[in-house]
């Protein structure tokens, strides 16, 4: 997947949502890294009072996910 044209939800979801075992952990690596760089956008002023707070939750989120996966 190309990770520069797809929004962080979108790979957040897709990581969600993947069944396939052997796919798992890089949807869940896409997704943090699009995540990690919209956190870094957000010092500079390139996000929403809001997402912080849901950039973080995914993150923990993925966290967990990629501990069951393993």
């Amino acid at each position: 997947m190309n990770v520069s044209n797809h929004s962080w939800r979108d790979l957040y979801r897709a990581a969600l949502l993947e069944v396939d075992r052997a796919k798992l952990p890089n949807a869940v690596e896409e997704a943090t890294e699009a995540i990690q760089r919209k956190l870094h956008e957000s010092g500079e002023g390139g996000i929403s009072d809001v997402e912080p707070q849901a950039l973080r939750d995914a993150l923990q989120n993925l966290r967990v996910l990629r501990r069951e996966c393993s």
